[in-house]
């Protein structure tokens, strides 16, 4: 198996000549095979190996026992060693996480700065082809497209800092090899328990389909895996072309503007992987969007106008103007949040909730203007302007005619328990600004302007940025 390993590894560009590499090691069959397969190997490719090892105070002595387990077999091999803990049942209720989720977020993070703190350059990991098998298995379950048939890969990660050296290999090797090895791993009692969904899978669901229908089923599922990933990364190499034409970055916020006519002419599997790409690049977020939002942003681009509009996940809404697609954070109040109405500074900041609101008075447009800011001349105005959330009988003034407040945001749909958080500006009873939404046209600029006279100017952003800056 260790030829097989090692063969692996060089067909996949993972053991460079002088590679150090973090080798994560729990104590069991595969991380303890990985381990002694990389420390054996470090000779031959001059490799520098760091074991680490992160304790979840999930089992209690058992998972004691395991980090005194791998501690002493790298003593007794002369392995360097990193030992870290954390308490994952009480910082996954502080985050809201499942256990298996917190665990690995934590584990993660643990290795990573090990890795980074040390100046190693990857970070290995010893999933092998029956993990792999399962994964696949699992995304099918749960809906997934051809990127998530990819399911792990070779090398991942940022940088590609995460290598698997084993996942060419099945658990009976690993398990055969320990056996002829003379090694003698830790056994985590909880893979064997049915409460989680990836052991369901493992000990029920894949080898009930190994006896009814393909004894290799897990090699045909690698193989799906492979194949899969092969032709993601050719659509993303194609993806990747339209996307230097189809976006813009706007020059006064930086912010990414997706061309709607041109991601309309591409396949639906390049929208899709645009669209994605956009939510990205705006938001920052590695976790992509989910087919439902994905399509959701689809219909705004091939069917939707100027004002369509989309909510989606963390606090971002997305919205069409003039054949482009932006993205933006959308202001919400919590309860806690929600003051009485506020008059607004002119000049000045006002905060309101969870926005700070900036005006300044100006006589000419820019040439763009900023996705959170607002024009108007107050002239007209015979009330103070105040932000403030709705109050029965809001109107605001539309191109095609005045629109009840209420019948604007079920139209716009927008959910019901946002309805009520969403910050206003308005004079009185007639809403100027539905801030992150709509703006009304009863307080035009043209004429001002025309004369010389300055105009309000607006910009909103979240409290905590206006705090930084």
């Amino acid at each position: 198996m260790m030829e097989q390993v090692e063969r692996f590894c060089v067909e996949q560009g993972l053991l460079q000549s002088g590679l150090r590499i973090v080798a994560a090691c729990s104590g069991g069959a595969d991380s303890l095979a990985m381990l002694e397969i990389l420390w054996r190997l470090r000779e031959k490719y001059c490799l520098r190996i760091l074991a680490a090892h992160f304790e979840h105070g999930i089992r209690g002595e058992e998972s004691r026992a395991d980090a005194r387990f791998v501690r002493d077999y790298c003593l007794r091999r002369g392995i360097p060693f990193e030992a870290g803990e954390s308490d994952v049942p009480r910082a996954a209720e502080r985050m809201g996480l499942s256990l298996e989720t917190a665990a690995r977020k934590l584990r993660y993070d643990f290795l990573e700065k090990v890795r980074r703190c040390r100046g190693y350059d990857v970070l290995a990991v010893a999933h092998h082809a029956d993990d792999q098998a399962e994964t696949v298995l699992m995304r099918i379950l749960r809906g997934t497209g051809t990127r998530g048939l990819s399911a792990m890969r070779p090398r991942s990660g940022c940088d590609g800092r995460i290598i698997r050296p084993l996942l060419g290999v099945t658990k009976r090797q690993i398990r055969d090899w320990c056996r002829r090895e003379h090694l003698t791993p830790r056994e985590d009692s909880t893979n064997w328990q049915l409460d989680g969904t990836r052991n369901r899978i493992r000990l029920q669901v894949l080898p009930a389909l190994r006896r009814m229908f393909n004894p290799e089923l897990a090699q045909a599922l690698c193989q799906l895996s492979d194949v899969a990933a092969c032709e993601q990364e050719y659509l993303d190499q194609q993806a990747g072309q339209c996307w230097q034409q189809a976006h813009r970055i706007r020059s006064a916020d930086r912010g990414v503007e997706l061309n709607c006519s041109m991601l309309a002419a591409q396949h639906p599997a390049i929208q899709r992987i645009l669209l994605r790409r956009f939510w990205r690049e705006t938001t920052g977020s590695g976790q992509d969007l989910g087919f439902v939002q994905t399509e959701l942003l689809r219909g705004i681009c091939l069917r939707g106008t100027t004002g369509s509009r989309q909510e989606l996940p963390n606090g971002y809404a997305a919205e069409r103007s003039y054949g482009w697609l932006f993205c933006r954070r959308a202001f919400h109040a919590t309860p806690a949040e929600k003051p009485v109405a506020v008059p607004l500074a002119i000049p000045g900041d006002t905060c309101f909730g969870p926005l700070c609101c900036h005006a300044v008075w100006r006589k000419a447009l820019p040439l763009e203007t900023e996705a959170d800011s607002f024009y108007l001349s107050p002239d007209s105005l015979s009330e103070p302007l105040v932000l403030r959330f709705r109050q029965p009988g809001d109107t605001i003034r539309l191109p095609a005619g005045r629109k009840k407040l209420k019948k604007l945001l079920i139209d716009d749909r927008i959910p019901q328990e946002r309805r009520d958080s969403l910050p206003l500006l308005a004079s009185g009873r007639e809403i100027l600004w539905v801030i992150g939404h709509r703006r009304s046209i009863c307080c035009p600029v043209e004429q001002a302007l025309k004369e010389n006279r300055p105009v309000l100017y607006l910009t909103v952003k979240r409290r905590e940025e206006h705090e930084h800056d």
